[in-house]
């Protein structure tokens, strides 16, 4: 094996053949970057880099590794192949967006033409047609008709970043095949919030239901707490007075493969649970530090705290440093197994569904029409920016702008 020959900045317009393993030189680009090329198996490959410097370094790097007989040219690596080492080995994201990549990738690429193509030969009609077939019938639960816009874009995204890291990091692209696809157009979401009477009917459906679990659901109307910050509650959260609690973990479904390099995830053991099962329950860390917060609980709340705990020591299930939500069988409810007792109690108070995450949606917006203002919102909601709150709940704001307004102007009228 030949040892790498000095590398030298050439002009552009150099056309020289460098046809054996280990030799390189750096040239900068029309668009500013700099580019390094090499040589391996007498084909021509680049790395980059903003700066000459950096583009040197990687470039000493990559030919350090052929010298030495350890470079990986991953180029003619399957696609599909390809997403799952990126998504397991070089990906650091939230559990919730592990999830959702990990259905983009096992359920939508694994066997498809476009996850058998290798990297190298990746052509954007390739791309068109995968997701021209997702259009018109990509569903995964048999069911008929494709996937929506928001989910193709997402998938889009995905694609996109896994081959920008192909080129950028690993340099075993020179381009990205994806660049310039356009997917549907994902329309403008509108934020669902139940009318303050539907909210009185669903309270009094949820007091009056016999599973006093259904108090979940009056006390994220005057919480605004996300599901799985409800699920994860312990009684250890809570003040000796009751009147207020932390929020220190979350609790969700994981992949057992992905949270075996995140040492901050607790398993939850689960009575019944099948032990070659791909995901387990687990309690960890919110998604952000702004989400580790105190709630200072109203006296609804605290009611409702109360008639659960008289619940669990009924049924024998109380345990001080327990969960505070439990199914009969002693298990906690997890987030997605809390959404038929969810159904029952809309059903009950005759209100049309709308999902679980409507209810934090009701609670801001009626702290802003009680004039609560937006630090004080986004700390009780653990939103890290108070823009998110702004700009998710502006249509309340603006409306309790007018009535401030039209106060004023009363009061300027006598």
């Amino acid at each position: 094996m030949s040892k790498p020959r000095d590398m030298k900045k050439v002009p552009q317009d150099d056309k020289r053949k460098r046809a054996r393993n280990g030799s390189g030189h750096v040239r900068l680009r029309s668009d500013g970057r700099w580019e390094g090329q090499y040589y391996l198996n007498g084909e021509r490959k680049s790395c980059y880099g903003e700066t000459e410097e950096n583009c040197m370094g990687e470039l000493k790097v990559i030919l350090g590794k052929i010298y030495l007989g350890t470079y990986v040219d991953g180029s003619q690596m399957p696609l599909y192949s390809y997403l799952h080492k990126w998504h397991y080995d070089y990906q650091e994201i939230r559990p919730s967006t592990h999830v959702n990549y990990d259905t983009y990738i096992e359920g939508h690429l694994f066997n498809s033409r476009l996850g058998s193509i290798p990297l190298k030969k990746l052509a954007l009609d390739d791309f068109v047609a995968f997701f021209k077939k997702k259009e018109i019938t990509g569903r995964l639960d048999n069911k008929p008709g494709g996937l929506g816009p928001k989910t193709l874009r997402n998938i889009r995204n995905m694609l996109s970043e896994a081959l920008e890291f192909a080129i950028n990091n690993l340099h075993w692209l020179s381009h990205n095949p994806i660049a310039g696809l356009k997917t549907p157009k994902v329309p403008q979401a509108k934020i669902q919030v139940y009318t303050k009477r539907d909210q009185y009917n669903i309270e009094l459906a949820a007091l009056q239901h016999e599973d006093k679990n259904a108090l979940l659901v009056l006390i994220d109307l005057y919480t605004g707490l996300r599901i799985g910050e409800l699920c994860a509650l312990s009684w250890l959260d809570f003040s000796p007075d009751r009147d207020f609690f932390d929020i220190s973990f979350i609790l969700e479904r994981l992949s057992k493969k992905w949270v075996k390099n995140h040492s901050e995830y607790t398993q939850i053991p689960i009575i019944g649970a099948k032990p070659d099962a791909s995901t387990a329950l687990y309690l960890g860390p919110p998604k952000t530090e702004s989400g580790k917060r105190r709630i200072h609980m109203s006296d609804q709340a605290i009611a409702a705290f109360h008639g659960i705990e008289i619940q669990q020591k009924q049924q024998g299930l109380y345990k001080s440093d327990g969960f505070v939500f439990l199914q009969p069988s002693g298990n906690p409810f997890e987030p997605r197994g809390y959404a038929k007792l969810y159904k029952d109690v809309l059903q009950r108070a005759g209100v049309n569904y709308q999902k679980f995450h409507t209810l934090r949606h009701t609670f801001a917006t009626r702290a802003f029409e009680l004039q609560f203002d937006i630090p004080t919102l986004a700390e009780i909601l653990g939103h890290a920016q108070k823009s998110t709150t702004e700009n998710m709940y502006g249509h309340s704001l603006d409306e309790t702008k007018k009535r401030n307004m039209e106060k004023f102007n009363r009061r300027m009228a006598l």
